[in-house]
């Protein structure tokens, strides 16, 4: 046992550091008792303690399921003492919580079963570090569960990440230079502590240094994360995570903006019509400087009566052809996403209704699923909005901005604005810088948070530059105010994606993923009229675009051009709908693939993983020797250390024998080995005692060929 403690005491130590890195967040993420973390922390200490005094299993697994159940019960003591009976009951709320999660009852991590899990994984780790002295499938596997904590519990663990790989180099120095002479081990210790200080050093400090160092490697994986959180990655993971981002979706507060957000691809409704748009739900006047909000009265429709919805109730002009569009909501819901226009609902098919007025909100009493309604859009051109002059008597509640609002926005929203003559040319120029010449992004996943001191808009205008719809919409919104130009802020879905049906029955599928927010502004005889500064993103009710698309992310692009105030482009809309139609064909036919395909391939996959795994195991270590070989090519003593282990392994060494007399002994229990063996270990005492360092060409072949002879033997019992 001495001799055990005197080799294992460093990697023991070093693997406490790492558990203990690692299970401090854990601890917190999810909130269990901070008043018993030094107990945890001391139970981590018996986990590392026993890997490091004993080395035989029927004494360590007896110690580790005592000390493994101890600490469960310490954390979850269902109000029972420790023994067979809160066992019992332990075990039969584990079951009963694993079943719940199968069956979707719960669609979240229960604390108690990640209890279990981690605590499990932290022996595990403590053997494989400290027993079989495996540290890199370990690093990887801590290093990577930290960054799943960052990621999905928003919180910078960049001091973890520091530690966990200085402690996993000096791991792999400590477990290579154990047959080196004491002096050089020290001097060696030394100076790769100070080598790792110096980076650990570098890697904190270079950040603050050189702040767009970290920008740069934002922006070059924003395609990947936002990819991901399309595919619906973030919101699975987030399942399971406690205090993570917002997820997308209609918010009835938004008083406090800004943050991440993860998509939800929940869809919530269908609309049947022949051409996508957006869906306005309600609209708010009153900025706070960290969000919106207004003071609103519900007032009753007459009962009996057809819901009419007029969004321009000024508009004295033409109008498009009446259209009809069904209605189809998933689930039942309150509130009334409609389009730009003239709206009629038919009492009988949408029931009793009720009216904010302050907010131009629909209220659903009788939240009914499925209707129609009838659809009449506005019809004018840009000149005719190029006519409006800038309208001064509006109400005051739709130019206010809050007192705390910074200088250096009116100045922004000023020198924007100066050049140009008429009210569209100074809504367009904002909505033009915001959109493409002031250099901001678009990003769900990498949106700040706003400090408590910073004003929402200014923040990002200013500071962040990165944002989704709400940074957009309200940044616009605020900087025509700031010059005196009435507007405010709108709030619905954008038009979806079209999931089947062609010509003038299109069926479109609104998600979740799909809300956003957009300004209007008013346009004296035309009434309220939405613009659309977030990039990648068109409004179709705008009257600077002809019959686009609109896109709701941020990799997709607009296919047809817009119409600008110099110049008019037609728009190809045969083309496109034909492309379209093509592309939900497709969809659709692949949809209907059975789905014994998928079975078949994930079978297929699973048995290959299988193989895999069956063959990675059994010829590990002559693989790894390979790669340390194509590695380190001139390191004869490591890759000698490595045969060494492995032996010791099948065979063990006593503790005073020295290597010539192991060696011999080795050979004499496994003769295949023909003196290869005894060789190696010739030309490492050489190497080590007389200083002579032997030639590529007397030891690689040899290497590998005893490599191969060892890697089939099994321990000698």
């Amino acid at each position: 046992m001495k001799n055990r403690i005197k080799e294992k005491w460093g990697l023991g130590l070093l693997s406490f550091l790492m558990l203990v890195t690692t299970a401090i967040p854990f601890l917190t993420v999810y909130q269990l008792n901070q008043a018993s973390t030094p107990f945890f922390i001391s139970m981590l200490a018996a986990f590392c303690l026993i890997a490091v005094l004993f080395k035989s299993h029927f004494v360590k697994i007896p110690l580790y399921l005592f000390t493994y159940l101890y600490t469960l019960y310490h954390y979850f003591p269902l109000k029972e003492r420790f023994g067979i009976s809160w066992l019992k009951h332990f075990f039969d709320i584990s079951v009963q919580a694993y079943f719940n999660m199968l069956s979707g009852e719960i669609s979240y991590l229960p604390d108690f079963v990640a209890f279990v899990l981690i605590l499990f994984l932290m022996i595990f780790l403590a053997i494989l570090l400290i027993h079989y002295e495996r540290w890199v499938f370990s690093y990887l596997l801590l290093v990577g569960y930290l960054l799943m904590l960052a990621v999905f519990n928003r919180l910078n663990l960049s001091w973890q990440v520091i530690i966990m790989t200085c402690s996993a180099v000096l791991f792999y120095k400590l477990k290579h230079s154990f047959h080196t002479n004491s002096k050089n081990k020290m001097i060696f210790t030394l100076l790769t502590s100070m080598l790792l200080g110096l980076t650990a050093a570098s890697a904190y400090f270079f950040p603050i240094a050189v702040p767009k160092s970290k920008a740069f490697l934002f922006t070059q994986t924003a395609g990947l994360r936002t990819a991901l959180n399309q595919q619906g990655l973030y919101q699975q993971i987030n399942q399971y995570g406690i205090n993570s981002s917002a997820m997308t979706g209609f918010s009835e507060d938004d008083s406090k903006l800004g943050g991440p957000m993860q998509d939800d691809q929940t869809a919530l409704f269908t609309a049947k019509q022949s051409a996508e748009h957006y869906w306005r739900v309600e609209t708010k006047n009153n900025y706070t400087g960290k969000g919106w909000n207004n003071i609103a009265k519900v007032t009753p429709d007459p009962l009996g009566q057809p819901l009419v919805i007029s969004t321009n109730s000024e508009y004295q002009g033409a109008f498009k052809p009446a259209e009809i569009i069904t209605f189809s909501f998933s689930t039942a819901k309150e509130y009334l996403p409609y389009p730009y226009g003239n709206s009629t609902v038919p009492f009988e098919e949408i029931g009793q209704t009720e009216k904010i007025e302050e907010k131009n909100r629909i209220i659903l009493s009788d939240k009914p699923k499925n209707f129609q309604i009838t659809w009449e859009e506005p019809d004018f051109s840009i000149e005719s909005l190029q006519q409006v002059a800038l309208e001064t008597n509006v109400d005051i509640q739709t130019t206010q901005v809050p007192h705390t609002l910074p200088k250096r926005v009116q100045e922004l929203a000023y020198s924007l604005t100066e050049d140009q003559e008429t009210l569209y040319g100074k809504v367009k120029a904002v909505e033009q810088y915001l959109k493409k010449d002031g250099d901001y992004r678009y990003s769900k996943v990498d949106a700040a948070y706003t400090p408590e001191s910073e004003d929402y808009v200014d923040y990002f205008l200013f500071d962040s530059k990165v944002g989704y719809c709400d940074n957009f919409s309200s940044a616009m919104t605020v900087l025509l105010r700031s010059v005196g130009i009435p507007s405010r802020w709108a709030k619905g879905f954008s038009s979806g994606e079209r999931t089947s049906g062609t010509g003038q029955q299109k069926v479109y599928t609104i998600r979740n993923s799909d809300a956003h927010s957009w300004p209007e502004v008013y346009f004296e005889g035309f009434g309220w009229i939405p613009f659309e500064p977030t990039p990648s993103f068109t409004n179709n009710a705008s009257p600077a675009t002809g019959t686009v698309s609109s896109t709701t992310n941020e990799s997709q692009s607009t296919t047809s051009e817009s119409t600008t105030v110099n110049s008019t482009k037609k728009t190809k809309t045969t083309t496109e709908s034909t492309t379209q139609d093509s592309q939900i064909a497709e969809k659709e036919k692949a949809s209907n693939w059975p789905d014994f395909l998928r079975n078949i391939f994930w079978g297929f996959l699973v048995i290959l993983l299988l193989i895999s795994a069956y063959f990675l195991k059994k010829y590990y270590f002559i693989l790894s020797l390979r790669v340390y070989l194509a590695v380190h090519p001139q390191q004869f003593s490591g890759a000698y250390i490595r045969l060494l282990k492995k032996a010791e392994n099948i065979l063990q060494r006593a503790d005073n024998e020295s290597l010539i007399m192991y060696a011999t002994r080795f050979e004499k229990v496994y003769p295949q080995f023909h003196g290869s063996f005894y060789q190696l270990t010739e030309l490492y005492e050489q190497n080590l005692y007389g200083k002579i360092k032997p030639r590529k060409s007397d030891y690689a072949g040899l290497l590998l060929h005893t490599g191969k002879l060892l890697t089939p033997l099994k321990q000698v019992k």
